[in-house]
């Protein structure tokens, strides 16, 4: 009995030590012993949703983190580092790798991560070849490759690399047969993926390396070169090499290779074509070890070594005297056009001759070749542009009149310049008047802007934009007729609102003032204490309160009846 009640005791702290070390008690969270809880990522029940090939539509979701923190941070990130998405669920990615990061602000130092999750493309395609079998060719063209297999596959297209052509599609197997030596190569699909890779049938007949080779264009109208080193076992049979073409099966070279010359270096002129290299064993059978191309109508216009003179300020005085490559002798032809634009036709001919002279700024186009040769051509453009020298633009400042009348525009930096030209406007093309020692003279019946270039040559500066100032702008009619029919009654003075404080007087022809007025807020209507002032010639003085008015406006009016 008392071993029971003693059992009874122990047993909740039996069970304690028990449990797991993360399932027991922890110190008080207010215990100086207590530590941050990290972060639990839960990805047991994750949902990886495969994307279709090419495209971004795949998903990671269904993880589910635990924190004692308030503010969880999530990081995806793909195999290459770069960071795709930050919350629990990645979605809208490609097929990948992707690791999350989760951080939290409970204090946890440490980095909790989840493993790698790979995903894959949805019906994605895989050559497996582990159970590959390749079967070496003679001349007989008896080589194949069988045992490959591929996942999801629904066609398998053979393709010959030599050549770039389709050899074979099949939809059952990926077998082929009947393949001469050559670069193969694989492609297994379906209706949205594919997988490729390339496989090699080499020849049962011992051959030599190719080590390195070289090929040399064919001038125009000439021959090329193609050269190839190649490295020959000791065990090398006697064997036939040959240059051929590859259209006409013409042979443009044949020697002999044998283990006499283990490094043999063998080159052959050809003109422009594609040729193959071939070796030939004693019993006849020829293989084909590689293909080389002989460019032709190398012949172009060197832009990088011809001589090229800009035009200065529109004088025509640009010139080009073309570099030519593959192109040259007695008979050789040249035609200068000015063009209109790259590709833009007709040009217009200006020059048959090898250089080209006088030009001003412009696009111009050679074309050049040999007499009788059509494939013997070639043309270039070349710009020239005006390479004027930087013209100050001139010193001028405007000048303050009281009424409209002769104003003079000078030029202060007159320099070297032999010609000033002034304008009305800042882009009119046509001056309105020029003068070789910067003065202009100009009449003005109210404030204007004018423009003043210097020009050298043919060269013409910015221009500088002088302002005229004429004070008394407003309107001074020299009649009015004060009739009573409501027209033209008053002496209308528009204009003279803009100066506060202008003093308007009117004389008789003795020097009698008839009216007098500040700021003119009664206009003078012809009349003087209520009576109609006869007909005739009156004169007047305004003062505008200006200081380079002060006096200065006068003038004659007339009273018609």
């Amino acid at each position: 009995m008392f071993l029971k009640k003693l059992y009874l005791i122990l047993l909740p702290a039996i069970l304690i030590i028990a449990l797991p070390a993360f399932m027991r008690p922890g110190p008080s969270p207010k215990s100086p012993a207590s530590m941050p809880d990290c972060p639990v990522i839960d990805y047991s029940n994750r949902v990886i949703k495969r994307p279709d090939c090419g495209k971004s539509n795949g998903s990671i979701t269904g993880i589910i983190v635990t924190s004692t923190g308030t503010k969880i941070t999530y990081e995806w990130r793909d195999e290459d580092g770069n960071i795709m998405g930050h919350a629990a669920d990645l979605l809208n990615i490609p097929a990948g790798i992707y690791t999350l990061t989760v951080t939290d602000n409970s204090g946890c130092t440490a980095m909790i991560s989840t493993p790698s999750f790979k995903v894959l493309n949805l019906n994605a395609v895989t050559i497996d070849d582990s159970r590959i079998v390749i079967k070496n060719s003679s001349c007989k063209n008896d080589g194949a490759i069988s045992g490959i297999t591929g996942a999801n596959a629904s066609t398998y297209t053979w393709v010959n690399t030599a050549t770039n052509t389709t050899i074979s599609v099949s939809h059952t197997t990926a077998d082929i047969s009947n393949l001469a030596p050559g670069h193969y190569q694989l492609t297994a699909s379906n209706n949205s993926c594919q997988d490729t890779k390339d496989y090699y049938v080499n020849t049962s007949i011992i051959l030599p390396e190719i080590t390195s080779h070289n090929v040399t264009d064919a001038p125009c109208g000439g021959n090329g070169n193609i050269t190839v080193t190649l490295r020959v076992s000791p065990q090398q049979p006697r064997v036939i090499s040959s240059f051929q073409d590859m259209k006409t099966g013409t042979h443009l070279y044949d020697g002999i290779i044998t283990a006499d010359i283990p490094n043999p270096v063998l080159t052959t002129a050809a003109p422009k074509g594609t040729y193959g290299f071939y070796v030939e064993d004693p019993s006849g059978c020829a293989v084909l070890l590689s293909t080389y191309t002989v460019r032709g109508d190398t012949s172009y216009v060197d832009k990088l070594n011809s001589v090229l003179t800009n035009d200065r300020c529109n004088q025509h005085l640009g010139s080009i005297v073309p570099a030519l490559v593959g192109i040259s002798g007695p008979t050789v032809f040249y035609k200068w056009y000015k063009s209109k634009g790259v590709g833009k036709l007709p040009d217009s001919l200006i020059s048959q001759n090898k250089v080209l002279t006088r030009v001003g700024a412009g696009l111009y186009r050679l074309s050049a070749g040999i007499k009788g040769s059509l494939e013997c051509m070639t043309s270039g453009y070349f710009t020239i542009i005006d390479n004027s020298p930087d013209l100050p633009p001139p010193i001028a400042k405007g000048t303050t009149i009281c009424v409209p009348g002769m104003i003079n525009i000078t030029v202060t930096n007159t320099d070297t310049s032999k010609l000033f030209r002034l304008y009305d406007s800042p882009t009119s093309e046509t001056p309105i008047d020029s003068s070789r020692n910067g003065i202009f003279y100009r009449n003005v019946d109210q404030t204007a802007d004018f423009y003043v270039a210097r020009v050298v040559n043919h060269c013409e500066s910015d221009r500088t934009e002088v302002t005229e100032t004429v004070v008394a702008s407003f309107k001074r009619p020299n009649a009015f007729t004060p009739n009573g029919d409501g027209i033209n009654d008053f002496w209308d003075l528009e204009g003279i609102d803009k100066f506060p404080g202008a003093d308007v007087t009117v004389f008789t022809r003795n020097g009698q003032q008839i009216y007098h007025s500040v700021n003119y807020a009664v206009p003078f209507d012809g009349t003087y204490n209520g009576t109609k002032l006869p007909a005739g010639v009156y004169y007047y003085i305004i003062d505008l309160k200006q200081p380079i008015c002060y006096g200065k406006i006068s003038g004659s009016l007339t009273i018609i009846r």
